[in-house]
């Protein structure tokens, strides 16, 4: 088994699987060139919420599970993931890093900030772009951003 880091495929998801390593190995770069969107969620299993998880799964997205102390730019750019969220258990100094290392690529990125009794969906990249500014999505409209984003990458 390698030591390095793992993704999860979301396929037979178990609650608790995000803090746990998995045995499966990332994609190769060469398996890209999926007819899905190909989608890592980075963070605890409670972080997604329902009304997420079934715009993704409207799309037929590959959902990829990753802990946060393991999410690089490096493997987001050899799994070729086209959406990655992230819950607010990664750093913002990880955010940040991330983010600008993957500027001018085709990802775009969101990430949760708690409040009160839920959450904002902030956009940070958006194919690529930067876009730290932007208006943030409440919890019961990010799915609908969500379903724009898919729509538009599979149309494009």
């Amino acid at each position: 088994m390698s030591s390095g880091p793992q993704v999860s495929s979301a396929i037979g998801h178990q609650a608790g699987m995000f803090e746990k390593k998995s045995s499966l190995t990332l994609r190769s770069q060469s398996t890209t060139a999926v007819a899905c969107p190909s989608i890592l969620l980075v963070g605890r299993n409670g972080s997604w919420g329902t009304p997420v998880l079934k715009s993704l799964e409207k799309f037929g997205a590959e959902l990829f599970f990753m802990a946060p102390q393991a999410i690089t730019a490096e493997i987001a750019r050899k799994n070729g993931f086209h959406l990655i969220l992230l819950d607010s258990t990664v750093p913002a100094e990880q955010r940040r890093q991330l983010v600008s290392e993957l500027v001018g690529s085709s990802v775009s990125i969101f990430y949760t900030f708690p409040v009160e009794n839920g959450c904002w969906w902030l956009p940070t990249l958006r194919h690529g772009q930067d876009c730290h500014g932007t208006p943030a999505f409440r919890r019961n409209e990010f799915p609908y951003e969500l379903e724009r984003i898919l729509r538009d990458q599979s149309e494009g």
